[in-house]
């Protein structure tokens, strides 16, 4: 399916006329969610909200450093066939050019494209990506354009692949990859792995490109924090980071999470019936202590960042990809957890909130989280090297909520 272009307009009577947008002043916008639609798009740092409907079936993004618009509609589903037709209909709107290709996603069938405008419709020439996803309501589209002036495309387009690849349609995409990974890494065959954890076998599986799609999100996603290391905002950039390849990583060692929780929780439950959840959590922090340290790369032009379905095949990892680790297996088990990160101390550690348990914690919104030291053998949890005490320089990053 190809967009037709037809019509030729300044690009912002063509943006009006296409979202019927309000003149509003420009707004900071991260993680933006619509109460109306129940999405969230979690934006780059530094991006705006140029212009937005009151209805939020509207919104423009610009951003204060690269040259990209990203437009988001919500379209009726009755007067489309499906996600090509309404991406088609989008891209005509804005006269755009473009290969649609279907993919399933989130079990639903989504469609993404390429985009391209000529300069004649818009004073400068365009490129980008489109995207056009059923919502949970089964009543409407929600299409996301993102693109750039031509000349500067190439330079743009990890951080327009990343925001589409940042949509959440509903409450469990936050937990799974995003529609641009999904669409370019589609699910393959399993690859048997055997983890040794306490002293059992543990038999567990991923897909087979699992690896490859991770180190996809992480290559990406450190381009794009590249450009904020410098910006007041790098802080926030660099939870961003981890919480987008935390995203990715989540579904991909689901199984591995559950196949644990099976094969040691009613051992847990002898050691300590009342909290069978915090010898569970020390079980797994000893396993992580004892992972091969390697470094992922000492250049400032990759990530230092071994993906975690490498990790669990037995590759090197170091502090972050092991307390990210921890973070999701944590979760999986219903424990809340966050990640601790700082640069001050060049360190990573896993945070997993035990009432009950004490030792050393770092305190957020109301709750204490037990440090997890994955880089030294023998340590439990709530041990913290007296050189890294100072709560004012570690931060907490996150999953969605």
């Amino acid at each position: 399916m190809i967009f037709s272009a037809r019509k030729k307009h300044s690009l912002t009577k063509t943006l009006a006329a296409m979202f019927f947008i309000l003149c509003l002043p420009r707004i900071p916008a991260q993680i933006v969610t619509s109460q109306i639609y129940n999405y969230s798009i979690d934006l780059p740092q530094m991006s705006e909200i140029a212009d937005m409907t009151e209805d939020e079936t509207s919104i423009l993004f610009t951003h204060q450093i690269l040259p990209v618009q990203t437009a988001v509609k919500v379209w009726p589903q009755k007067d489309f066939k499906n996600s090509e037709d309404c991406l088609s209909a989008t891209g005509e709107k804005l006269s755009a050019k473009g290969e649609i290709s279907s993919v399933r996603w989130r079990n639903r069938d989504c469609a993404v494209s390429t985009i391209s405008i000529d300069k004649k419709v818009l004073g400068t020439a365009q490129e980008g990506w489109g995207c056009c996803i059923p919502l949970p309501d089964k009543k409407s589209f929600l299409t996301v354009l993102s693109f750039a002036p031509e000349d500067r495309a190439r330079d743009c387009q990890q951080f327009m692949l990343s925001v589409l690849d940042s949509i959440m349609p509903d409450r469990l995409s936050t937990k799974e990859a995003g529609l641009i990974t999904a669409f370019a890494f589609p699910k393959t065959e399993n690859k048997e792995i055997t983890l040794q954890i306490a002293g059992k076998n543990i038999k567990t599986s991923l897909d087979k490109d699992d690896a490859q799609a991770s180190q996809f999100v992480i290559d990406r996603e450190f381009a794009l924090f590249t450009l904020f290391v410098n910006q007041k905002c790098w802080k926030e950039a660099w939870q961003r980071f981890y919480r987008l390849i935390a995203r990715d990583s989540a579904g991909r060692i689901k199984k591995a999470a559950f196949d644990i929780s099976a094969a040691l929780m009613e051992d847990c439950r002898k050691e300590n019936p009342d909290l069978p959840e915090a010898v569970l959590a020390q079980k797994l922090l000893t396993w992580t202590q004892g992972f091969s340290y390697e470094r992922k790369s000492a250049s400032a032009d990759s990530a230092d960042f071994a993906n975690l379905p490498s990790v669990l095949e037995g590759a090197g990892s170091d502090c972050d990809s092991r307390s990210m680790l921890l973070m999701l297996f944590y979760k999986s088990f219903g424990l809340d957890s966050i990640m601790l990160v700082s640069t001050k101390y060049s360190h990573a550690m896993a945070g997993v909130s035990l009432p009950g348990c004490q030792g050393q914690s770092y305190a957020l919104d109301g709750k204490e989280y037990l440090f997890g030291e994955t880089t030294v053998q023998n340590l439990t949890l709530g041990m913290l090297a007296k050189d890294m005490q100072d709560r004012k320089f570690w931060i907490p990053v996150e999953m969605y909520d």
